[in-house]
């Protein structure tokens, strides 16, 4: 296990962290965090990787922002959201992108079963605005176990 990339994952882990917080505390993933989130993945993508894998990064983003700006204009998920998914791209190189997409929807699906189950004991109506489930959250989870799966860290699922 490389100290590099050990360092690599926990920074993606910490945004990922933050970026799921900030979802479940505002409703909102600023559009500062996911630049910063971008940038630091990009500069870290070249820097641990080489200019290849920096590249297929790249990609990786510009396609994930494709697809995440159509998954907004359906009104599936909010612009935060789609910005978290793509900044959150920059960070696998491209071969890694069905990977994380399958990763993101399968989290998905867990945070979706536990936001019912949590309005169902509470009590509470499930309803659009201020009780949108917080898919930050779930583009976090999904993003954290590819990046954990990433066979440079030694860890087996």
């Amino acid at each position: 296990m490389h100290v590099v990339t050990v360092a690599f994952a926990a920074i993606f882990v910490l945004f990922a962290l933050v970026g799921a917080g900030l979802d479940i505390a505002t409703r909102k993933i600023p559009n500062w965090f996911n630049a910063a989130m971008l940038v630091v993945g990009l500069i870290a993508m070249f820097a641990v990787y080489g200019w290849q894998d920096g590249l297929s990064a790249a990609g990786h983003f510009a396609l994930a922002l494709a697809g995440a700006i159509l998954i907004f204009a359906m009104k599936l998920w909010g612009g935060g959201d789609a910005k978290f998914y793509a900044a959150s791209a920059a960070w696998f190189p491209l071969p890694q992108a069905l990977g994380l997409f399958v990763s993101v929807a399968m989290a998905g699906l867990l945070v979706a079963i536990g936001w019912l189950i949590y309005y169902k004991v509470s009590g509470q109506k499930v309803s659009r605005g201020d009780k949108v489930m917080p898919y930050g959250v779930a583009i976090a989870l999904g993003g954290i176990l590819t990046q954990l799966s990433n066979p440079a860290l030694g860890i087996s699922f």
